[in-house]
């Protein structure tokens, strides 16, 4: 009996092991379905970037803990009708330095990233010139705090993946004094602002 209970006990998880494996295989064959907008800075300038950003740190991020998917809408297809959402990528992360506002460094917290799988999981949904995150590395993250106090990263060029990992070499890094510098000389956007609860 005993050992009956420990198969049933360990069978979900071995299921559960291989569907992510298997998940984490498939995302990378997907088709990418680029995102274009219309932005109130250029998102090529990094000090307008930087300026219209509520927080920029360097972060490691621990793992991708979900997708939701916001702001359904109906649209019709050959196929008839069909609902679809906008996918955010939830992941939890770790800050290691503030460039602008002050995050806690000393706990994990998860912040959202518009991007993800799409709600019929055919393809990956992303604006131009994003990435989505990927656990284990470095980034330096441009987000913007909600009415509710979480942290949302959105937009082209609002995450850059570093290639070091040690905090010395982070920070001799080019991309982490670009940042810098571009906080120096940050172009404030005028818009109404919140404060991340993530916050020192």
């Amino acid at each position: 009996m005993r050992k009956i209970l420990i198969v049933l006990i360990l069978l979900p998880s071995l299921i559960l092991s291989a569907c992510s494996s298997l998940n984490e295989a498939s995302m990378n064959d997907l088709p990418v379905t680029k995102l274009t907008g219309s932005f109130s800075i250029d998102v090529n300038d990094l000090t307008q970037i930087v300026g219209d950003a509520d927080y920029v740190f360097v972060a490691e991020v621990m793992e991708e803990v979900e997708t939701l998917y916001k702001y359904p809408v109906t649209i019709e297809t050959e196929n008839g009708l069909k609902e679809v959402s906008d996918p955010y990528t939830k992941y939890s992360i770790k800050v290691v330095d503030n460039i602008k506002g002050k995050l806690k460094g000393d706990k994990q917290f998860d912040i959202l990233k518009a991007g993800g799988i799409s709600q019929d999981q055919e393809s990956i949904v992303l604006y131009e010139e994003d990435e989505l995150l990927q656990a284990g590395k470095y980034y330096i993250i441009s987000a913007y705090a909600q009415p509710d106090g979480s942290l949302l990263v959105s937009g082209p060029n609002s995450s850059s993946v570093l290639n070091e990992t040690s905090k010395s070499k982070i920070f001799s890094s080019k991309e982490y004094k670009e940042y810098k510098e571009a906080f120096k000389n940050e172009f404030k956007s005028d818009r109404k602002r919140f404060k991340s609860k993530h916050e020192i």
